[in-house]
């Protein structure tokens, strides 16, 4: 799966995730799942299946890669925005931020409603096949042969 992430003021976050797991090591483990699930701590034989739930896998090991926690920069601290901002006449970011209608409580309901979405990993729905046949019109009548054709005909 390819790694998820949620936005909020110009960092990205790891999505939460909920997907099915088998313990394929030869030793009992403690389920890593984020703490408040009701799946963490809990022990897991070796073979033995359980669920995951916490910040999406993929996400924290492109970030484990990188060596961050989180991807982008808040748009408060960006450089270049507070340079263009001063240069517009603006005392600072959050002035411009307010005159451009940006409302911190609004972002941030937005980014806990969007964290609180758990992303599953089901499989795609299947879709009925297309039942036409290849082609052109058939004009061989009814000596359709198949297979081999035997020993050629005596001339």
């Amino acid at each position: 799966m390819s790694p998820q992430y949620i936005s909020k003021d110009g960092q990205w976050h790891p999505k939460m995730e909920r997907v099915a797991l088998k313990n394929n090591s030869d030793k009992t483990i403690k389920n890593p799942s984020k703490e408040g699930s009701k799946y963490a701590g809990e022990n897991i034989a070796p073979g033995e299946d359980y669920i995951y739930e916490g910040p999406d896998r993929a996400s924290l090991f492109e970030l484990f890669k990188e060596k961050v926690e989180k991807f982008g920069q808040d748009f408060h601290h960006d450089i270049e925005l507070i340079s263009r901002v001063k240069q517009l006449g603006y005392k600072d970011v959050d002035e411009y931020a307010e005159v451009m209608g940006y409302d911190k409580e609004k972002v941030e309901a937005e980014f806990k409603k969007n964290a609180s979405v758990i992303s599953k990993h089901e499989l795609p729905k299947k879709v009925k096949a297309i039942k036409e046949l290849g082609g052109g019109k058939d004009t061989a009548g009814d000596a359709h042969m198949y297979g081999g054709y035997g020993d050629p005909p005596i001339k």
